[in-house]
């Protein structure tokens, strides 16, 4: 086979972690699926960094996981304030009895980003507060 030429193939292309602190985050992607056991309904969410120091900050995924017959009391109530607490932080329109998951795309929040690692994979991790 001949060689190929690919400009730019040896530079780095990999996504950076950034330093644990806060910062302005955007929803870029909301899709609902299934959990990996395939037990519940989920929402997978991507988020952007908007306001980071490194040149290219690695997108954050936090998956919105809601509650299932099989749940105990705590798993239903950790699963509800999850959920809670990430429509509050990203000022998310929500009734009593759902939400809509379109309204989620744009949607902006200020939020705590830490180092986390993912099947062997650095990455950035959301950490949401407490819900007011």
């Amino acid at each position: 086979m001949p060689f190929i030429e690919i400009k730019g193939l040896g530079d780095d292309y990999e996504d950076e972690v950034v330093a644990e602190g806060m910062y302005d985050l955007r929803v870029t992607d909301a899709s609902d699926g299934r959990n990996k056991a395939d037990t519940a309904d989920q929402i997978r969410i991507i988020l952007n960094i908007e306001n980071s120091d490194v040149e290219n900050p690695g997108a954050v995924f936090h998956y919105l996981t809601f509650p299932c017959e099989d749940d105990n009391k705590e798993q239903r109530r950790g699963k509800m304030r999850n959920i809670s607490r990430f429509l509050k932080t990203f000022n998310i329109p929500f009734e009593k009895n759902g939400v809509n998951s379109e309204d989620m795309i744009g949607a902006t929040g200020n939020c705590l980003i830490v180092g986390d690692e993912f099947e062997g994979t650095p990455n950035n991790k959301l950490r949401l507060p407490r819900a007011e």
